[in-house]
């Protein structure tokens, strides 16, 4: 495995430590991981997805936000040219796929930064989504949504109409929260890590 570091100024003044990681000799497939406000790309379900894909042969650039080292308001715009940059920086290697897999915050980014990646074949990996990210069609995107019956937005009428819009695969996991944890409960909630991460593999393996 190579991990290699990709630092990108943010309009907000600081520098955000994104990094590449990916199978020795490189990928023509890239995964774009885009975290929570409080998940980063370190934290469970994100890690096992990160080495899971390395592992299925893609590269996987794990970013950051700026406003997470600065104490500031969260900016979607700001947000999505950050990352935007961040990829600029890696689609040199010559891809031929992507793959943009965001957890709760980072699903309200997912499909704007998408668009802005048109010319690739893109997918969404969508992890535990805020009501944002519901609210509009994905189009011909494909898209596979994970999320936990615990989880505060499977009960709103946000996700009950993009269920029902069925423009997107969706996996529900019984008991997982918004944090894919079963709620003071750490065995069951490692347990169920494999529920979250083994349609991801599926899904980025086409099938």
């Amino acid at each position: 495995m190579r991990i290699e570091a990709v630092p990108t100024p943010s309009g907000a003044g600081v520098t955000i430590q994104n990094r590449l990681t990916g199978p020795e000799g490189g990928s023509d497939k890239l995964m774009v991981m885009l975290p929570g406000n409080n998940y980063s790309c370190d934290a469970p379900a994100l890690f096992y997805l990160r080495q899971a894909a390395v592992a299925a042969g893609w590269d996987v650039l794990s970013t950051a936000y700026a406003f997470q080292q600065t104490g500031g308001e969260v900016d979607g715009p700001a947000i999505l040219a950050d990352v935007r940059a961040a990829v600029e920086r890696v689609l040199p290697n010559g891809y031929r796929e992507i793959c943009i897999a965001a957890k709760s915050l980072g699903s309200a980014v997912a499909l704007p930064l998408a668009r802005t990646l048109s010319e690739y074949p893109v997918s969404l990996l969508i992890l535990a989504p805020v009501p944002q990210f519901l609210q509009e069609p994905v189009g011909d995107l494909r898209t596979l949504v994970v999320i936990g019956t615990e989880d505060p937005v499977y009960q709103m009428p946000e996700c009950a109409a993009a269920r029902e819009r069925a423009d997107a695969e969706w996996v529900v996991v019984p008991d997982l929260d918004h944090g894919f944890n079963v709620e003071g409960d750490w065995e069951r909630s490692v347990a169920s890590l494999p529920q979250v991460i083994a349609p991801c593999l599926r899904f980025l393996a086409g099938s």
